[in-house]
């Protein structure tokens, strides 16, 4: 009898389990209020998506909502089973079951996106393909990183075969958390996906064509993936280009992935001249901040970029930071790894390990790391209430430009030239203790300044490195200090000696780089700091200004907006001889929000880098723009354009960027246009006609 108990109980069980695996989650609309769920019907009949914000568990009758397929499709060896949920809450955990006629599956949840313009976090990179290994690593550390969506730009498998795409797929369940937390993919075709219907049957992409756009948190970032494996030119890039033009100026950020390089980091890569030519000038123009590339294997990233064919080009491409495109990548997620052997001028850093992009969008920047997964087993894994935690034993990559690739928000103008910006101490690498052996210590939990019993009883050199300054060359410091927060509580005077390393782009620290065989600038800022209470991170807190210092850094030839600039901090007076006269600061092991910020005030002379740049090439009498100054909205008069014909009418910032752009009908000599500019200033208007030619600008100005 307890036999046959127990094989009943095993027999009932088996039925209670619905007939179903291969989860994934997909998105066709807004990530805030809608999402897809699919999954490989393995057998059984009529299955249901259960779900609701309460979590039941696998009691299915209680949740509130149901939802049927959208679509099933068979393929690759799968019954491919999507069904599209709709009107959901903004910035919410759903809980859900499938049901089907022989049990339910085990319960999952996701989180919708924001609504508003809150933080949010990515994943970008491809090339999984056939090395498992790696493939697994980098899918466990999606669960543990918990990005609001994964951008991944193709090649998922080898072969494009049945079996290589169920095994896959249960790799994917590898990005399923430790609390059954699931995760969007955003698909990109590669060159070893045979057709689009492998994307589009197996992720239920929103074009079958495999080219769409899906916006994030009220207009805060729109992401782009475009197919390089169909025609470039003619639908694609006309898609694109009326895309980008729609959401020139509604948009924050533009982002876009696709699978094939414009200029790959390998030698013997082809070069990408058809992407090249059809995107490279769009991307700039319209102010797409950041692009994802694959297909290489191997890694990369690069400066902002503007395509260019003048004289100092590298490969179409000249270094631009005030306006240009960051291009990241190439792979690796678990395809076999090739030599960085083909970097340019304008590559920032590149190397050649399993990788992925991990990506933060805030309203004012982008941050972009590049991660290492082997490790993955010994990662830590973030808390669902703070997924931008940096988690334990995390592999960032730390090349010698930095960790952080920075992008910071273009203005539309600059009429008032003032401006500031604000650098925290981007990992354990940048804020350093020397001993007085030459030894460079990383990992303290603190800073001493600048007497330390454990740091071999020494009176050490404490060295921070600020990465991916966004100061202008020969900008004017008004205003430079760095903010600590105190670790410990002294009050004995103390008298330190503040310096700057005397280089356009300070490198990373190291036992053969350290911070006392740094060349440093002449001019030198003492600091008696007053009495320092733990936890306290006010004006007593503050450096003296450092504005002379920084003034001679951004005047030097080497120096670009995005750099990186490096302080060091030596002992005085009786700093030197007592142990007690110190302050000693969080470092950023001790807590990452409390680690050194630099903060810089500026202002630039916009005005005269614009009238060097543009001029006007008609008069008033056959060509006038009113009124001007305009508020809302612009009547162009001209007897030069032809009646009837239309013309496209760009409005450029003063860095070049267009920020609006609307095709016009010449009727009787008028166009009217409503060009939505919020900010005051001056102002580019050209006129183009149907080919791209530029027939006219004019400056105008905004109210």
């Amino acid at each position: 009898m307890k036999k046959l108990f127990t094989l009943f109980v095993i027999i009932v069980g088996l039925q209670m389990q619905a007939s179903n695996d291969k989860y994934r989650l997909t998105l066709r609309g807004n990530p805030a209020t809608s999402i897809v769920i699919g999954w490989n019907q393995i057998s059984g009949n009529n299955p249901i998506v259960y779900f609701g914000t309460t979590d039941n568990g696998t009691d299915y009758l209680s949740y509130t909502n149901s939802k049927t397929p959208d679509r099933t499709v068979s393929y690759k060896g799968m019954t491919n089973t999507f069904a599209r949920l709709t009107g959901l809450q903004p910035n919410t955990a759903y809980y859900f079951v499938i049901g089907d006629s022989e049990g339910v599956s085990q319960r999952y949840w996701f989180k919708t996106a924001p609504a508003d313009k809150s933080r949010l976090s990515f994943i970008a990179g491809g090339d999984s393909r056939n090395n498992r290994t790696p493939r697994q690593n980098a899918n466990s550390l999606v669960a543990k990183l918990k990005p609001h969506a994964v951008m991944f730009g193709g090649d998922m498998t080898d072969d494009d075969t049945d079996s290589q795409w169920q095994i896959w797929f249960n790799d994917w369940q590898l990005t399923i958390a430790s609390d059954n937390r699931m995760f969007p993919v955003i698909a990109t075709r590669g060159n070893h996906e045979d057709s689009n219907n492998t994307i589009y049957n197996l992720f239920d992409t929103p074009s079958s064509s495999v080219y769409y756009a899906i916006t994030f948190g009220d207009n805060l970032i729109r992401t782009y993936t475009l197919n390089t494996e169909i025609s470039i030119s003619g639908d694609q890039t006309t898609w694109l280009q009326n895309d980008l033009s729609t959401n020139a100026t509604s948009v924050t950020w533009k982002m876009a992935q696709y699978h094939k390089p414009m200029r790959p980091h390998v030698w013997y890569k082809s070069e990408g001249n058809t992407q090249y030519s059809n995107w490279a000038q769009l991307f700039y123009n319209n102010g797409v901040n950041l692009v994802v590339e694959c297909d290489a294997h191997t890694v990369k990233t690069t400066w902002p970029l503007r395509p260019s064919t003048s004289s100092g080009n590298d490969e179409g491409f000249v270094r631009d930071d005030e306006s240009g495109t960051v291009y990241v990548g190439e792979g690796c997620w678990g395809a076999p790894l090739r030599s960085n052997s083909d970097d340019k001028s304008w590559t920032r850093d590149s190397e050649s390990f399993n990788q992925f992009k991990w990506i933060f969008v805030d309203e004012d920047k982008i941050e972009a790391r590049t991660i290492k997964v082997d490790n993955a087993a010994q990662v830590g894994e973030v808390p669902n209430t703070d997924v931008f935690q940096i988690p334990s034993n995390l592999d960032i990559w730390v090349p010698s430009n930095g960790s952080v690739v920075t992008i910071t928000k273009r203005t539309d103008s600059d009429p008032d030239p003032e401006g500031s910006i604000e650098v925290s101490i981007a990992n354990g690498n940048d804020d350093v203790e020397e001993d007085k052996y030459g030894g460079v210590y990383e990992n303290s939990s603190d800073l001493e300044l600048v007497y330390d019993s454990y740091n071999n009883s020494s009176y050490q050199i404490v060295g921070l490195r600020f990465q991916s300054i966004p100061l202008p060359q020969n900008s004017i410091i008004t205003n430079a200090y760095i903010q600590f927060t105190a670790d410990e509580s002294h009050s004995d005077g103390a008298q330190l000696e503040i310096s700057l390393h005397n280089s356009g782009n300070s490198p990373a620290f190291s036992s053969s780089n350290n911070v006392s065989s740094r060349e440093v600038f002449s001019n030198k800022i003492t600091w008696d700091p007053a009495s320092w209470s733990r936890n306290s991170s006010g004006t007593t807190q503050q450096t003296p200004d450092l504005k002379e210092m920084v003034q001679e850094l951004v005047n030097k030839n080497e120096w670009s907006s995005g750099n990186s600039a490096s302080f060091i901090i030596r002992g005085k007076g009786t700093s030197l001889t007592s142990t007690s006269a110190k302050r000693v600061a969080e470092s950023y092991e001790g807590g990452s929000s409390k680690a050194a910020r630099l903060i810089v005030e500026y202002t630039t002379d916009t005005e005269a880098s614009f009238s060097k740049q543009y001029t006007d090439t008609a008069s008033d009498e056959i060509f006038m723009i009113e009124p001007t100054p305009f508020t809302n909205v612009l009547t162009i008069r001209t007897s030069e354009l032809k009646t009837n014909e239309k013309y496209i009418i760009n409005i450029h910032s003063l860095s070049g960027r267009i920020i609006y752009r609307q095709q016009s009908k010449n009727i009787s000599g008028n166009i009217i246009i409503a060009p939505e500019i919020r900010n005051p200033g001056v102002y580019l208007l050209s006129v183009h006609d149907q080919l791209g030619n530029i027939l006219v600008t004019k400056r105008i100005l905004k109210k």
